[in-house]
């Protein structure tokens, strides 16, 4: 008796400590999966983009300029709560303030499916924003609070890639629920709810700052500031080409918008890609990166917008993403080369604003824009958008002589 009780006790110390390690490894993969999957639905103002000549169909009376403003103006209310986030992280902890911008976004995002009301639903793409701009900064701070070293490098890396996976998915389950009705597109916002449950499970409460970061007051160099300025110019195109596609597709006889979905989907696998390969190139063209995703974008929209075959139209798109999808990263990484923590967390915030700054001011720019040109206006704007992406290109080029790789 005496010698089977350590033995006992032993063994049931044995068993204690796997348990104890097999529900700290779910609970890291849990944590993981919830942090991952803000990224993966940080897209999600997006899903509509598919519907846009459905709702010119049922709003005759509206602009097209309104109309394309339901898709980006979740991104410009975004802009509140995201100037707001780092103050109301500080007041209520990053984990609630992740749940209630997925609840937000879950809720007021499928409302729409309910009313025929276009006023009502630009308000709830107004309110859908305010919850992206709660959760979806937390894609990346996240991954730097909780992990180090070599994984947080990696999944930095990673993060852009998952990003255009779930704009992948989620548009490609958007292009089936078009068949059935454009209404039931709105549903998928239903998703976002689970998640915020995952996440209410899982995120810390809390993380820390450092008392530098309380009250400092900074500025960014000249350089960060270009880069953060060419940032909006670059995202603006890119909306530009996502809003028209549609479009294009409809005049030039292509497909109808499901199909136009469906290569929206597979352009953002052209963006997994890309974000998956980026480290391997950037490692052999250094700065010659940023030139070849402007000059190869520029003649991915030549190819689209002359081509005859749906086929081509359909490949020039997803390698217009993919090859454009290199831009991105290398604009995140060269604006926080040789920075200090504090302004890194600054250029990070600014190139957020920029990039949901030039979400709301591209329909407006690219209408206006698509009016000078000999063609509609949906081959004028795509013209525009391939001779920005030229210059810029062979201005990347020049600017490339100054930058120390």
């Amino acid at each position: 008796m005496s010698n089977t009780w350590p033995k006992r006790m032993l063994k049931y110390s044995q068993q204690l400590q796997k348990a104890v390690v097999i529900m700290s490894n779910t609970h890291a993969k849990l944590t993981l999966t919830s942090i991952l999957s803000l990224s993966a639905v940080g897209g999600v103002s997006t899903l509509i983009t598919g519907i846009i000549p459905q709702l010119q169909h049922e709003f005759p009376s509206v602009p097209t300029t309104l109309i394309e403003w339901s898709v980006t103006l979740a991104n410009l209310s975004a802009l509140v709560t995201l100037i707001l986030n780092p103050k109301l992280t500080q007041k209520f902890g990053v984990r609630h303030v992740v749940v209630f911008g997925l609840l937000l976004s879950g809720i007021f995002g499928a409302l729409p499916a309910l009313s025929a009301s276009f006023a009502w639903l630009m308000a709830c793409r107004a309110m859908l924003g305010l919850g992206i701009g709660l959760f979806s900064p937390h894609a990346i701070s996240l991954i730097a609070h909780v992990y180090h070293g070599e994984f947080k490098t990696r999944l930095m890396g990673y993060q852009t890639g998952i990003s255009a996976l779930g704009n992948a998915v989620l548009l490609a389950v958007a292009g089936i629920l078009i068949a059935l009705s454009w209404r039931a597109v709105f549903g998928l916002y239903l998703l976002l709810i689970p998640l915020a449950g995952l996440a209410y499970r899982v995120l810390p409460q809390r993380t820390s700052l450092t008392p530098n970061q309380k009250g400092l007051k900074l500025k960014l160099p000249r350089l960060q500031i270009s880069l953060c300025l060419l940032a909006f110019v670059t995202y603006l195109i890119i909306w530009g080409v996502q809003l028209k596609l549609p479009a294009l597709f409809v005049q030039h006889h292509f497909g109808n918008s499901q199909l136009a979905n469906w290569t929206l989907s597979a352009m953002n696998l052209g963006g997994l890609l890309a974000g998956l390969t980026f480290g391997r190139v950037h490692r052999k063209l250094a700065s010659k990166t940023l030139t070849l995703g402007y000059l190869g974008a520029a003649a991915a929209v030549l190819i689209m917008l002359f081509s005859k075959q749906p086929a081509i139209a359909i490949f020039s798109a997803i390698f217009f993403n993919y090859i454009y999808s290199y831009t991105g990263p290398y604009l995140v990484w060269r604006s926080s080369l040789s920075l200090s923590d504090h302004l890194i967390d600054l250029v990070s915030s600014t190139l957020t604003i920029a990039t949901i700054i030039s979400a709301f001011f591209a329909p407006v720019v690219w209408n206006w824009s698509g009016q000078f040109g000999f063609g509609t206006l949906v081959e004028n704007v795509l013209l525009w958008i391939a001779l920005c992406l030229g210059v810029i290109g062979i201005g990347s080029l020049i600017w490339r002589k100054s930058e120390t790789p």
